[in-house]
Parts: C-alpha cells; structure tokens; sequence
C-alpha cells in the first residue's frame, strides 16, 4: 500500500486530536470532581447516580416534614407541661377552697387566682404557630376556645377535629392534639365552665358547708379528670416525640450510606486524575514534536 503523505498529515493529526479529547475529558473530570457526569461516560453508573440523587431529594422532604413536625411537638409539650403545672396549682386551691373555715376575703382571693388561672388555659388552648392554632385540627385558621353565650366554649367544629398527620420514610405518623382532646370533660362540659363554676360558688353568698360540698363532689372530680387527660395526651406526645427521633437517626443514617454510595459510584480519584493529565500531557507534548518531523516540508521552507 502506497502511503502518501497526506495520509501521513491526516494520521498525525488524528493522534493529537485524540490526545486533546483525552486531556479536555480528564480536565473536565478534575474540574468537576465527578468521573461519571453524563450517561455518555457510563450508562449503567449514570442511573445508578440519578436513582440515588431521586432518594436524597426523598430523605431531604423527608427531613423538612420531621422538622416541621418537631416544631409543632414541642409546642405541644410545652403547652401541656404548663396545663400539668397549672393543674397542679388548682388542685392545690381547690383543697383550700373546700375548707369551710376561710374568710369571704380569702374565697374572693382564690376566686380571682382561679380566674387568671382559666385566662391562662383558655391562652394555652389558643396557641399559635404562625398564624395556626395548634389545637384546633384542621381548622387551623379559627380559634378553639372563644367566649360564646356567656362562657368559654370549645368551638372546633367535629369535621374539623382529625388528628394532624404527616408521611415519613412510608410511615404515616400522627401528631395532632385537639382542644376537645385536652380541656373538655368527660360529662361533655369543658374545664373553662368547671373554673367560671368554682369561682361564681366562691364570691356568692350560700354557706360555707355547700361550698365545701360542691367542690369535693364536683370541681375536685372534674379536676381529676382533667388531670388525667393531661397525662395521657402527654405519653401520647411523648411517643411521637421519640417516634421522631427514630426516624431522624434512620434518615440520618441513610443519607450517609446513600452519599458515600453515590460517591464510590461517580465521584473521581483527584490523585489518580492528576497523574493521567500530567502523563498525557507528556503525550501530547511527544506527539507535537514527532509531528513537526514527520510532516512534510512545503517548497516555503526552502526558499532563500
């Protein structure tokens, strides 16, 4: 076979240009950090990356749902671990006020604490996170308790009383806690009528007997009640709050594993990277001065 030297040019320049793509190409991968970035590189590790990346941005929402519901249970326990210390306190006035021997100074002093304790709780039911009320299921947007016909009544419609809910890692977990949960009663009324109750008895002017009787046998039953919801709702905000944590390590632990994955799959070898440039660079380096002595002299080179 004849060889001309135009396929001599053409072989030469060939080589170089295959030397350049091998050096942009390890220069991109150096740049980037990344040895695998399009499926052109490699098909098979290109899905592999993007099936993993899919999961990341999963345990991400993921993440941001936990969060969001972090903040409303810690709401949560701080409201009903204030209601617990509050119903504390009433018991502890409600004792007192069953004594038949105080003064009308003394009831007319319990009666006023009693009320401040009852603006207290109605606060606590209508707390706020931004502008949605805990305690008020779905119907975020309207308070729970409100001053209706002369006393404070749980207004949250039964349509609107559904447990809040949220689904992480395929688990749906509820953590809602509802005014009607917590402040009402089991005979139907609420705790905010048993308190306006003791207090109009302690201010009126029927007989210290009646008034010691009415709170044995009514407002300490109610309290006690109401004293026992607290406790449960508690456990029950307690479980989800280690239900969460459970879940935040497992998501953690995850996107540890699925990251250290995604690297072993796509991610480049700097160090191995750097001694490939540097050794085609030495290559091309060889193949210019080859070609300035393999291509042929043009009549130019000759002339005087």
């Amino acid at each position: 076979m004849r060889v001309t030297n135009k396929m001599i040019s053409d072989r030469v320049l060939f080589n170089i240009q295959t030397s350049l793509k091998r050096i942009s190409k390890l220069h991109d991968q150096l740049s980037s950090g990344y040895r695998v970035r399009y499926p052109s590189d490699d098909a098979v590790v290109a899905k592999r990356a993007s099936d993993i990346m899919t999961r990341k941005r999963e345990l991400e929402q993921f993440q941001r749902n936990l969060d969001h519901v972090q903040t409303y249970v810690n709401a949560y326990d701080s409201a009903l671990q204030t209601v617990s210390t509050v119903s504390q306190r009433l018991r502890e006035l409600l004792v007192r006020a069953s004594n038949g021997t105080l003064s009308r100074d003394e009831r007319e002093a319990i009666a006023e604490e009693i009320d401040k304790i009852k603006e207290n709780l109605v606060e606590i039911a209508n707390t706020r996170i931004g502008n949605d009320y805990i305690f008020a299921g779905y119907d975020v947007f309207n308070r729970p308790v409100e001053f209706k016909n002369g006393a404070w009544e749980i207004t949250t419609s039964p349509a609107s009383e559904g447990k809040r809910s949220v689904v992480v890692l395929g688990y749906s977990v509820n953590y809602g806690v509802t005014a009607s949960e917590v402040f009402k009663l089991d005979d139907g009324r609420n705790v905010f009528q048993t308190l306006e109750e003791v207090s109009n008895i302690l201010r009126s002017n029927i007989d210290d007997d009646q008034i010691s009787l009415h709170i044995s046998n009514v407002a300490l039953k109610d309290l006690s009640s109401f004293e026992e919801k607290i406790t449960k709702v508690i456990g029950k905000i307690g479980g989800v709050s280690r239900f969460l944590e459970m879940m935040n390590s497992r998501i953690e632990d995850l996107d540890f594993f699925f990251t250290e994955y995604l690297s072993k799959e796509r991610d480049a070898d700097i160090t191995e990277l750097v001694t490939d440039l540097a050794m085609q660079q030495s290559v091309l380096e060889a193949a210019l001065k080859s070609a300035s002595r393999v291509l042929q002299a043009t009549l130019v080179d000759f002339v005087r």
